[in-house]
Order: structure tokens, then C-alpha cells, then sequence
């Protein structure tokens, strides 16, 4: 049985402008059954929306582990190399 690696991505101190990319860029360099943990300063269900959008609800796991005001913190695991759909 592979073991799963933990990834951890703070982007409270990455230009808003510049966030996105280096979080999908993180996730996609996901092996399957490995998770990010991602540390931000709003809500990141945008993350959440776009990897359903583009993946589908079953080829990942998202589950808040802070909620704010200040900071949030997210497990993002990935489930499967489902390629990005059109």
C-alpha cells in the first residue's frame, strides 16, 4: 500500500492575483491519495467550485478544518487523476 503525503500551502503572504494558480499548480501535482493542506485568508470554496467544475465531486475530498474570520484551513485530497474536463 502506497503512503499518502501531506502538503501543506500557505498563500496568506502570495499576491491575491497570483493565489490561484499556485493552488491548482499544488493540486495538480497531487499523487493520488495525497492531500494539500491549504492555509488562507478567505473562504476557499472557489477551490471547491472549480475542482467539481473541472474534475467531478468524486475525484477529490474537501473538508474544512478552520473557518475563519481570519484564517481558513482546508484538506484537499486527491481521489483519483481524473483529467480536467472541458
Amino acid at each position: 500500500m502506497m503512503e499518502s503525503t501531506l502538503v501543506s500551502l500557505d498563500v496568506r503572504p502570495v499576491e491575491p492575483k497570483d493565489r490561484y494558480e499556485r493552488i491548482m499548480g499544488a493540486y495538480e501535482q497531487l499523487n493520488v491519495g495525497d492531500v494539500l493542506e491549504l492555509t488562507v485568508d478567505h473562504d476557499p470554496q472557489c477551490m471547491y467550485y472549480t475542482l467539481r467544475a473541472t474534475r467531478g465531486e468524486e475525484a477529490f475530498s474537501f473538508v474544512y478544518l478552520e473557518r475563519g474570520p481570519e484564517t481558513w484551513r482546508v484538506l484537499v485530497g486527491k481521489k483519483t487523476d481524473a483529467p480536467e474536463r472541458e
